[in-house]
């Protein structure tokens, strides 16, 4: 299911950007199965908009700035070591060199190993790319339930492509039960995001749904979604807002549902809410205070027609 515009589904993206969603993050380039040539090109027209998000990092700029000018063999000197120190977006780029084969030989499994360093650091493309790599067992053994839940945490960053592959996941019931409403959640959320193929996706589940509509039942069993992020908790970044990506396994309802999100806080006695909303998609991404503390949250499953929810069990996480 994880084929949308062939074999070649990474999301390649050599901008600099940052682990929240900066306005480096809003203009990441993508670059799908194009030829080396334009690859280069684009990612040099990235390098230009990464310059002045980035100018407290020069090491980090010289690679992008030699990568974005061919030099690939130069870039991977100056990101090895970086991303050996922990900076997740050297680690992006290695994993990009590996997967291309610029500057080193190609090496799915290498590439593998540097995007799973940055996705587990919060980085929205390389939790894409890792979840294709899963999801087509390229790179790593093919593990549907693993892909859905990076492919949840990409779209929780609003990425076009990672909402649409975990529509399809939700719609076959591959690595997660199937749910047709929370699949056409996602293909409505990728069509929003200018995926022309998800409208199509989208007008065929809207029709299969309304020929199968469901008696409405007085007295649902709604069963419970499952809590699977964050499977990395949050680090505190000097000068940029905190962030933590929330996915939940939903299973299918015997009713329309939508879901409830809530987080707690839990270093005072009160457990003040921090964050609260509604959305019929299974994934969100939550700004949190600056500060270190401990968290809690839940997803509430709320039947649409009839009143009635079933909570989840809570889980946490600390950002520190």
């Amino acid at each position: 299911m994880w084929s949308l515009l062939g074999a070649e589904l990474r999301l390649h993206y050599a901008a600099g950007f940052s682990c929240a969603p900066s306005a480096a993050l809003l203009a990441l380039v993508i670059l799908l199965s194009l030829p080396a040539a334009q690859s280069n090109a684009v990612a040099r027209d990235a390098a230009d908009q990464s310059q002045t998000s980035d100018a407290n990092q020069p090491d980090y700029n010289a690679g992008q700035s030699a990568y974005a000018a061919g030099r690939f063999v130069e870039a991977l000197r100056i990101w090895r070591p970086l991303a050996e120190s922990g900076d997740p977006r050297a680690a992006f780029g290695l994993g990009l060199l590996y997967d291309l084969g610029e500057g080193v030989g190609q090496d799915a499994a290498a590439a593998y190993v540097w995007y799973r360093t940055a996705a587990e650091a919060g980085v929205g493309p390389a939790e894409f790319n890792i979840a294709v790599m899963c999801d087509s067992g390229v790179g790593t053994a093919r593990n549907a339930a693993e892909a859905a839940v990076w492919y949840a945490r990409a779209a929780a960053h609003g990425i076009a492509r990672a909402e649409y592959n975990l529509a399809q996941l939700y719609a076959a019931g591959d690595g997660v039960p199937r749910n047709l409403d929370v699949a056409k959640a996602w293909y409505a959320a990728a069509a929003a995001h200018g995926l022309s193929a998800a409208s199509s996706k989208l007008a065929s589940l809207r029709e299969n749904r309304a020929a199968a509509a469901a008696p409405v039942l007085a007295k649902p069993a709604l069963i419970p979604a499952v809590p699977v992020g964050p499977v990395v908790a949050p680090k505190l970044r000097p000068g940029e807002d905190t962030f933590v990506e929330l996915s939940w396994v939903a299973p299918a309802q015997p009713v329309q549902a939508s879901f409830f999100v809530q987080v707690v806080a839990l270093d005072t006695a009160s457990a003040p809410p921090i964050f609260t909303s509604y959305l019929n998609r299974s994934a969100i991404l939550v700004r949190l205070p600056s500060t270190p503390a401990a968290y809690a949250w839940r997803v509430y499953t709320v039947a649409v027609s009839v009143t009635d929810y079933v909570p989840s069990a809570w889980s946490y996480f600390s950002v520190r």
